[in-house]
């Protein structure tokens, strides 16, 4: 029965599925509407449509929010793709396929929730997800982008407490990971993966910032990321951190610039161009009164899209900071003291 219903299987529908994936990680949504209809047409009671539909949602209205109008409709379709994996699953529980489909939209509406500072929200997702991940590391073979899910559990197991240390204890009572083996799966599913290539390789660019603090290697992830979705401002706007971490004021500023000039009309991307602007004028330029002024209206715009976007918030205040320890070691202290409450990443400062 189920495999009359196996997306997998479907070659053409699938070569559709990574042309409309790779059009939406690009910001090309024109003929997405069309393969979400064909999708919901030949598979109603599938998984994947929704589940489709909702990734659209996310990255055509970037950033979606708990706050912000596309919320509903982006909960809706993961839930209902959850739902409908699970009743597959009901029917076989070994089911390959519905397995995959329903931890891909659990880790997804986990990951939003998190990156939202909503995580009592995450708790009912993880012990399901918990227990398709274990699964998944008997069947990469069968679908290539468990090696995603695999690659995440290994690094994170280990790295994430360390990291954390408050989350030392809970991690106890799950298996050991590797975080050498965790990149290179990771790195693996980037280039063979099928859903989740350009999701293993924006969390290697993650990774490589946040937990390792190496500037070199995440710029290499975020050249890679920047030259597959040239227009994706988001891995734009990646680059030009790694750029600016490292110093490279020269090569950063077109960037800056692109952002600026092509991304203006998305209030988040502006934000985003004002806080890189601010740093080059201060670091680059010496131009502290604008630079100053490029942080304080980042800041000013910044309210619809806390907190997810508390850690880039603090890069600007970081920088004024930096700007009234020249004048004002009082204020250049509480400066200090509202990055650091609003960043969970300290290192990531532009010092």
């Amino acid at each position: 029965m189920f495999a009359q219903n196996s997306i997998l299987s479907d070659k053409e529908t699938l070569k559709k599925i990574e042309f409309g994936l790779d059009s939406i990680y690009n910001f090309q949504f024109n003929q997405i509407d069309e393969i979400c209809k064909e999708l919901y047409e030949k598979y109603p009671k599938h998984p994947l449509p929704p589940l489709f539909n909702a990734i659209r949602i996310y990255w055509q209205h970037f950033p979606v929010t708990p706050k912000g109008p596309y919320h509903s409709e982006y909960i809706q379709n993961i839930t209902q793709a959850i739902s409908s994996a699970d009743l597959l699953l009901d029917q076989d529980s070994e089911n390959t396929e519905a397995l995959f489909l329903s931890l891909m939209a659990r880790l997804l509406v986990m990951q939003y929730y998190a990156d939202n500072k909503e995580s009592s929200k995450v708790i009912p997702y993880v012990r399901k997800a918990y227990k398709i991940t274990k699964k998944g590391f008997t069947l990469n073979k069968e679908i290539q982008d468990f090696q995603f899910t695999t690659g995440l559990y290994n690094y994170y197991r280990e790295a994430y407490p360390e990291k954390h240390p408050v989350y030392k204890p809970i991690a106890y009572f799950f298996p050991k990971g590797n975080r050498e083996l965790g990149i290179k799966q990771l790195e693996d599913n980037w280039h063979h993966g099928i859903f989740l290539d350009a999701e293993s390789l924006s969390f290697l660019v993650y990774i490589s910032l946040h937990f390792e603090g190496n500037y070199k290697k995440s710029a290499r992830y975020t050249k890679e990321l920047n030259k597959l979705y040239p227009k994706n401002p988001l891995f734009l706007s990646y680059r030009i951190r790694t750029l600016l971490l490292q110093e490279k004021y020269n090569k950063a500023l077109p960037l800056i610039q692109e952002l600026e000039t092509k991304h203006a009309s998305n209030e988040f991307f502006k934000i985003m161009s004002l806080i890189y602007r601010g740093i080059y004028e201060e670091k680059k330029c010496k131009n502290f009164i604008d630079s100053e002024s490029y942080y304080q209206k980042a800041i000013e715009l910044s309210d619809p899209y806390l907190p997810f976007m508390n850690g880039r918030i603090s890069y600007a205040y970081f920088g004024l900071s930096r700007i009234w320890e020249r004048k004002d070691h009082k204020k250049a202290t509480a400066y200090r003291k509202k990055a650091l409450d609003m960043s969970n990443y300290a290192h990531l400062n532009f010092d």
